[in-house]
């Protein structure tokens, strides 16, 4: 009997093994598509072209597609008709979940498979070089004397990372942030079209957003959202700490899939992701825009968005933009 007992537990035990490597030898059986919520030439949309040619690179085959409109909305909803197939991945920021609460989607971070966060950026505000304001100082009285005189993009999510750091220096810098004359756009590209040709004032954004063209000369950043101050040709530009507003706000990059993703294919590209942040364009990439050197698995990450969006639902409770919604 414990012959027979010992033989059982050993073909239990191969059967398990042959289906744990069946899981973890899961692989994608074609063309993978990563999916953008935001125009071509934003942040979220470099962020997956640098990916996707990273992936290219190792023999996994992927192609970007933008699929703009609803502050993400439209993007989401896409990827959830591909329930439980791995070969639909998507790029997501805080405005998966500030649209929740604003009320503005239904869709939750919850609604999807997390699989990653690549790491957190601050945010910069930043006017075209030519602007008649010259410092942060500058720009804070002139929208304190007239908060409707100075318009200011917040990229595509109305109470989007970008925007609740606006909006918590503005109050704390004694004003009503609702006050605030804000614009926003499908993408972060289009923000910079409207800044470089003067029909906006400025526009605050995740710094990947303005580095290139603070670069060039042909934007000033006033601010920047890090705990501490930047380097290279960010160097002289100062916190909000700093100019005396004890605001902090960096805003994180998940990669998720569609909802009902088996275990299997989310540990898939959860290694692969790990791979990838170690590349040497990625490192190019994350450095080029300020991001911190960390990438989060899947359980870690959903630890991680629960905590972001109950603080999150504070900011924008306290700002008059959440509604009832409901996780």
């Amino acid at each position: 009997m414990n012959t027979l007992r010992t033989i059982l537990a050993v073909c239990a035990g191969l059967a398990l093994s042959t289906i744990a490597i069946a899981q973890s030898a899961w692989k994608p059986e074609h063309t993978v598509e990563m999916i953008v919520p935001t125009a071509p030439g934003g942040g979220n949309d470099k962020t997956a072209r640098v990916l996707n040619r990273i992936w290219q690179a190792m023999g996994v085959q992927t192609t970007v597609s933008n699929r703009t409109g609803g502050g993400g909305a439209a993007a989401y909803t896409y990827l959830n008709l591909k329930k439980g197939d791995a070969h639909y991945l998507s790029i997501a920021q805080a405005g998966l979940f500030t649209n929740h609460i604003t009320g503005r989607s239904a869709v939750n971070y919850t609604d999807f498979a997390i699989i990653a966060n690549l790491g957190n950026e601050p945010s910069a505000l930043a006017v075209r070089a030519d602007s008649p304001f010259k410092s942060a100082q500058e720009l804070f009285e002139r929208m304190k004397q007239d908060p409707q005189a100075v318009s200011i993009s917040i990229g595509s999510t109305p109470g989007g990372t970008s925007h609740m750091a606006l909006a918590r220096a503005y109050r704390t810098a004694g004003a009503d942030p609702k006050r605030l004359k804000i614009v926003s756009f499908n993408g972060s590209a289009e923000s910079v079209t409207a800044v470089l040709g003067g029909h906006i004032d400025g526009m605050i954004a995740a710094i990947n957003n303005v580095v290139p063209h603070v670069n060039a000369g042909k934007m000033r950043a006033l601010f920047v959202t890090s705990p501490q101050r930047l380097t290279g040709d960010f160097a002289n530009v100062p916190t909000l700490r700093e100019l005396g507003l004890d605001v902090v706000q960096t805003g994180w990059t998940v990669v998720m899939g569609p909802k009902g993703m088996p275990a299997a294919p989310v540990r898939y590209w959860e290694d692969l992701l790990v791979k990838s942040v170690q590349h040497e364009d990625w490192q190019t990439y994350r450095l080029a825009n300020y991001w911190d050197d960390r990438v989060t698995r899947s359980l870690d990450t959903q630890q991680y968005l629960a905590r972001e969006y109950e603080a999150a639902k504070g900011v924008l409770t306290d700002l008059g933009l959440a509604t009832a919604a409901k996780r």
